[in-house]
């Protein structure tokens, strides 16, 4: 039996990625989402602790239900770029775990997705058989992200930095580039376009 293809999704924040995962979902594939596994890490005892060590210095911290303050810690770590390799450092290995698991259990599959934010800043972009690079107009983009609570243009312009990366560098690597800024029937129909001609029919 052959591994199945791996397809990731990526593109900066407010781009459109979690959309284009629903898509997908909706017509029958799996996505692993590494927002939605951090979250489950977040919530482990075991790294809400290390958390706690690690970054001691912000107040408040700890919400009073035990849960992390992820506005306070990502004000924190966005404001100071060591900071943020120190979280990275933390949780990207326990994500890359999380994602063989996910590989593992579903060997029987064609084709799996994979939503992965920073795929070109880490170096992850060779893991995969295709790239689904997702993309807006700047203006949409901040409209979307700004509308997220607890965002502000400050935090968005420092996440965005941290984000930076020369896309002309990774052109060869991206196997489709699609603009969710249009209506969602037309995005559906690029994927599938996409799924049934390039991946499942190359030839």
């Amino acid at each position: 039996m052959k591994n199945p293809i791996k397809i990731a999704i990526t593109g900066k924040i407010g781009s459109g990625k979690s959309t284009v995962a629903e898509i997908i979902k909706d017509i029958g594939y799996f996505v692993f989402e590494s927002d939605k596994e951090v979250d489950k890490l977040f919530n482990s005892n075991h790294i809400k602790n290390k958390i706690q060590n690690l970054f001691y210095k912000i107040q408040n911290l700890t919400n009073k239900d035990g849960s992390i303050n992820k506005t306070l810690l990502g004000d924190y770590v966005f404001s100071n770029k060591s900071e943020l390799k120190t979280l990275e450092d933390l949780i990207y290995p326990l994500l890359k775990k999380e994602r063989q698991k996910f590989i593992n259990s579903k060997k029987m599959e064609k084709i799996l997705f994979f939503d992965i934010p920073l795929l070109f800043e880490k170096k992850l972009f060779k893991e995969y058989n295709f790239i689904i690079y997702v993309y807006v107009k700047d203006k949409i983009q901040k409209e979307r992200v700004l509308r997220r609570k607890k965002m502000n243009k400050d935090k968005l312009e420092k996440i965005l930095e941290a984000q930076s990366y020369n896309l002309k560098d990774y052109q060869k690597f991206i196997s489709i580039k699609i603009d969710t800024s249009g209506d969602l029937d037309q995005t559906k129909q690029s994927l599938i376009s996409f799924i049934n001609k390039k991946v499942l029919d190359p030839l």
